[in-house]
C-alpha cells in the first residue's frame, strides 16, 4: 500500500493530503507511458543503430558477398578480354600474314554491340544498378567481339584447307625419280620440230630414258584422259590438278591409271616409251596452269634427292 501524498496548500496555510482527481490520475498515467514508449523507442533505435539486426545481417551479409562474385566476375571479363586481344593480334601479326591478308580494321573488330542480340542485354534492362550495367556491357561487348573473331578464324580454317589442298595439288616434283638415269633432250619454247625441220613451239619438257622408267604424278588429281592419242603424243595420260592447274605425260610405252582416277602426288601413273610421233624413248611433260602451258622447270624442285623422291612415292601407296 503506497504511502499517502501532502501538499502544502497557500489557501489554507497548511499540508493536506494530495488527493488527485480520477481525471488527472488517467492523465498521468498517460504521460508516464508515453515517456516508457519514447524512451523504448529510443533505446531500440540506439540499438538498431550499434548493432544490426538479423534481416540486416542477412542482407548486408549477402550484399558482401554479391560485391565479391562481381569482382571476381569482371577480373575473369578482364582477363578473357586480354586473352581475346592477344588472339586478335595473332590473328592480324601471324595467322592472316600467312595467307596474304591485311589485318583487320579496328572498326570491324570493334563491331557494334546492344541490342535483342546481345545475350546479357537483359540483364543490364532489370534496374538501375550501375555495377549490373556496367558488367552487362562488358559482357556484351565481349560477347560481339568474340563471335567477330570466331568467324573471321573459321574464315582462316578454310582458307588454310584450300591452301594445304592447293599445296597439295599444284605440280612441284619432277615426273622421273632422280634414283633413275635420265636427261633433258628438249625444253620448254621455241625449237626446230625434227619431223618437219622448221622452228616450232615446243610446248613441255623432254626427259629421254630407258624404256619401261616409272613415270609418277606430279601432284593430287583426277586423271581425265589415259589413252592412245590422235594428236601424235601416243599413249598418254591426263590429270586435272584443280585450281587451274593440268599436266600431261605423253609418249608412254603403258598406262596404269584409268580416267576418273583419283591421284596422289608421286603415283606411278604409267611406264616411259617411245609412242606416237617420237624419235626415240622419252617422257613429253607438260604444265598447264588456266589454259596456257608453263615451263615445267619453274614446277619443281631440282635439289630434291633419290630418298626424299622415294619417301613421296611411298607416301602416295598409303
Amino acid at each position: 500500500m503506497s504511502r499517502p501524498k501532502y501538499y502544502f496548500s497557500t489557501e489554507t496555510l497548511r499540508f493536506e493530503r494530495y488527493n488527485p482527481t480520477i481525471q488527472r490520475r488517467i492523465r498521468n498515467i498517460s504521460l508516464y507511458l508515453s515517456v516508457i514508449v519514447v524512451i523504448s523507442f529510443g533505446v531500440r533505435i540506439l540499438i538498431d543503430h550499434i548493432y544490426d539486426s538479423p534481416k540486416m545481417s542477412y542482407f548486408n551479409s549477402e550484399n558482401s558477398r554479391l560485391k565479391t562474385e562481381y569482382s571476381a566476375l569482371n577480373s575473369k571479363i578482364a582477363k578473357a578480354e586480354m586473352l581475346l586481344s592477344e588472339v586478335q593480334k595473332r590473328d592480324d601479326k601471324m595467322y592472316r600474314s600467312v595467307f596474304d591478308l591485311p589485318p583487320l580494321p579496328s572498326s570491324v573488330r570493334e563491331a557494334g554491340y546492344g541490342g535483342s542480340e546481345t545475350p546479357y542485354a537483359e540483364l543490364a534492362s532489370n534496374g538501375n544498378n550501375e555495377m549490373v550495367n556496367n558488367t552487362a556491357l562488358e559482357l556484351d561487348k565481349l560477347s560481339v567481339k568474340a563471335r567477330v573473331q570466331n568467324g573471321y578464324l573459321n574464315d582462316l580454317f578454310l582458307k588454310a584447307q584450300t591452301s594445304q589442298k592447293l599445296i597439295a595439288s599444284k605440280p612441284s616434283i619432277q615426273p622421273i625419280s632422280p634414283a633413275e638415269s635420265f636427261r633433258i633432250t628438249s625444253t620448254y619454247g621455241f625449237r626446230w620440230d625434227p619431223f618437219t625441220g622448221r622452228r616450232k613451239m615446243h610446248a613441255g619438257l623432254d626427259l629421254a630414258g630407258e624404256i619401261g622408267l616409272n613415270i609418277y604424278s606430279t601432284g593430287d588429281g583426277i586423271v581425265i584422259s589415259a589413252e592412245d592419242s590422235k594428236n601424235g603424243y601416243g599413249r598418254e595420260v591426263v590429270i586435272d590438278h584443280g585450281f587451274g592447274y593440268v599436266t600431261r605425260y605423253a609418249h608412254l610405252q603403258q598406262i596404269n591409271v584409268k580416267k576418273g582416277q583419283a591421284i596422289r602426288r608421286g603415283e606411278c601413273v604409267g611406264l616411259l616409251g617411245s609412242s606416237g610421233r617420237s624419235t626415240g624413248p622419252h617422257l613429253h611433260y607438260e604444265v598447264v596452269y588456266n589454259n596456257q602451258t608453263m615451263n615445267p622447270l619453274l614446277f619443281y624442285y631440282e635439289n630434291l634427292d633419290s630418298s626424299e623422291y622415294s619417301s613421296i612415292t611411298c607416301q602416295a601407296l598409303k
